[in-house]
């Protein structure tokens, strides 16, 4: 027969299955984000949640469906920022917005790149990470993001009319996975790595 749920999460969820699964959910990724995913143990989560850890099973498959779950919802909600871009269309400089698109990806990657690159020596838990990235509605990756924002670009006439948008977005996207794997393979804030000659030489290529 399942526990009853302890007062303070009764008082925050109702009860209510749904609510529940979001309450250890936010408690996973706050253990992931705090601590790294090799910390995201049963107890580890079910203590952050406030819940017995034989609890966690009423409402999860099992500990690979959790961290799972969890992994792409951290994911979904740093992308938020990255997703904003195409809000800055028509607004301050395309450099100055190219600019703001390397520091939400730098911001995104810092915290990713650790926790998914994690999950390649776990074969159980990559397989459960791949199964809900397809069945979570994610935001557009970063490349598309960037593509949209500079395809609106060249509508307004601030991006050239044969400018390659896919490109451009692609290359852009590139420097920052770069500039990521190389901070966490060094040990060293990928922010010390400055990409404005790169982007002024893109810039220069794509407006008018």
């Amino acid at each position: 027969m399942p526990r009853q749920l302890p007062a303070r999460v009764l008082a925050t969820t109702d009860g209510d299955p749904d609510a529940v699964r979001r309450h250890v959910l936010a408690a996973a990724s706050r253990v992931i984000a705090r601590e790294g995913l090799t910390a995201a143990s049963t107890r580890a989560i079910a203590e952050e949640a406030g819940v017995a850890s034989g609890t966690l099973y009423n409402y999860f498959g099992g500990h690979a469906q959790l961290v799972a779950k969890a992994v792409v919802q951290h994911a979904a909600d740093l992308m938020k920022a990255v997703a904003a871009l195409p809000s800055r269309v028509g607004r301050y400089t395309v450099a100055a917005n190219l600019r703001f698109f390397v520091r939400q990806s730098r911001q995104v990657l810092d915290e990713l790149v650790p926790v998914f690159a994690a999950t390649f020596s776990d074969p159980a838990l990559l397989a459960a990470v791949r199964h809900e990235m397809t069945a979570t509605a994610l935001p557009a990756d970063a490349g598309r993001v960037l593509e949209k924002y500079l395809l609106a670009e060249r509508q307004l006439g601030r991006v050239r009319a044969d400018a390659d948008c896919h490109a451009a977005a692609a290359i852009v996207t590139s420097l920052c996975h770069d500039d990521a794997f190389k901070a966490h393979l060094s040990g060293q804030s990928s922010s010390a790595s400055s990409r404005d000659r790169e982007i002024e030489l893109l810039v220069h290529a794509i407006t008018p």
